[in-house]
């Protein structure tokens, strides 16, 4: 298990990935212990956040949940296509002022957060990653649930996080916050998080944080955005329509109408649903799932412009470029390669060559992909496989 998904099990460990997913995933938070030397505490640095919003150039400014909404000042209205780049001191400003600073989906995330990448390949979810920066004995946001799963990795400083008994259990994707409609239960736990610690905590439980020491406490939150069953099972109905007439038809004419006759409806419904039920395949709902992944799945490249430019040959150390969802399919007597969905077709013949290169554990050279290609020919492939992004040569 902690081979199919290393990142996610570097981030519990020493806790079993297995217990993990049986006993945490969805249902208890997970708290890790943390120490100073642990490499979950250099995710990014101080230094690393201060450079990105002095520098950053921000094209669409956004309010972020639980923001109050600010008057608009003269100097923020700007022409639609006019970049606003925002004066670095009003970060610090803002921060003087309301003690927590949120940086949401950092600029460049894969690039500061590499972990990212890795988490959305081996796991096949859509993640996010928020930094929040707090000034010492200040709470950021009050008690409050997510919509998806999040782990925490403490930076810099220490934080305590109280979880509260949830009335909310797995809410729907975009369901968001109220506070006025949910109040938090019992605290159930309490938490110290140090540098390099870890909390899982599961969509649906309340929950907040205080920075408890004098410097300023740092920490990442990834969030984990799992398909529903609820919308594996509307593809599949989405996918039956389109073959089943009966799905697509109309209600007879006044079936809303007070004396229509219900038990005829329940019966015409639970026919349909018995026969989708019996016509649903996992293997056709899932390429779907995937497309739709691979589509919103825009992956960051670092050294594709300098693979693209650097010499290959006998001796060159390849690898394969992680973050990245790779797969080849046979379409007739071609290949097709798609890259995080991006679809590429090759000559068949390359097929051993292809899949070596693209399943090879570890670094690897042109001599361990086989002898079906000469060594131009051998070139010729791992150039296209650098520029699809696939690999990437090692250094």
């Amino acid at each position: 298990m902690s081979e199919r998904f290393p990142t996610l099990a570097g981030l519990i460990a020493p806790h079993s990935l297995q217990h993990f997913l049986d006993h945490h995933w969805e249902r208890e938070h997970l708290h890790v212990l943390g120490r100073p030397d642990e490499a979950r505490a250099s995710l990014i640095s101080l230094e690393g956040v201060d450079a990105m919003l002095s520098t950053r150039v921000n094209r669409r400014p956004r309010r972020l949940p639980g923001q109050r909404r600010q008057p608009v000042e003269a100097d923020g209205l700007h022409g639609r296509r006019r970049p606003h780049r925002p004066d670095p001191r009003r970060p610090a400003l803002r921060r003087r002022r309301h003690h927590h600073h949120q940086q949401p989906r950092p600029a460049r995330p894969r690039r500061a957060l590499p972990a990212l990448s890795q988490l959305e390949a081996e796991l096949r979810v859509h993640a996010q990653a928020n930094l929040y920066l707090t000034r010492g004995g200040a709470q950021g946001f009050a008690a409050h649930y997510d919509s998806h799963d999040v782990i925490l990795v403490q930076v810099i400083g220490q934080k305590q996080w109280r979880l509260y008994d949830s009335p909310k259990g797995l809410p729907m994707r975009g369901e968001r916050f109220d506070p006025a409609a949910t109040k938090p239960g019992e605290r159930t736990a309490e938490l110290l998080l140090q540098p390099g610690g870890v909390l899982y905590i599961p969509r649906g439980l309340m929950h907040d944080a205080v920075a408890v020491d004098d410097g300023p406490s740092m920490h990442v939150t990834i969030g984990l955005h799992a398909f529903r069953w609820s919308e594996v099972l509307l593809e599949a109905l989405a996918a039956q329509a389109i073959v089943d007439p009966d799905l697509r038809a109309g209600l007879p004419l006044g079936a809303l109408r007070s004396d229509a006759s219900v038990d005829a409806l329940r019966e015409a419904m639970r026919a349909r649903v018995d026969r989708l039920i019996e016509s649903m395949r996992w293997d056709d709902v899932s390429p779907r799932l995937l497309a739709q992944f691979d589509r919103d799945h825009k992956e960051h490249l670092p050294g594709l412009m300098i693979d693209a430019v650097t010499p290959i040959n006998a001796e060159t150390v390849f690898a394969r470029r992680g973050g990245v969802h790779a797969e080849v399919a046979l379409d007739g007597e071609a290949l097709v390669l798609t890259v995080d969905g991006r679809s590429t077709r090759w000559p068949a013949a390359v097929a051993p060559m292809l899949t070596a290169a693209l399943t090879h554990e570890g670094p690897f050279r042109m001599a361990d992909l086989g002898d079906d290609l000469d060594d131009p020919g051998k070139v010729t492939l791992l150039r296209r496989l650098l520029g699809e992004g696939a690999v990437s040569i090692a250094r």
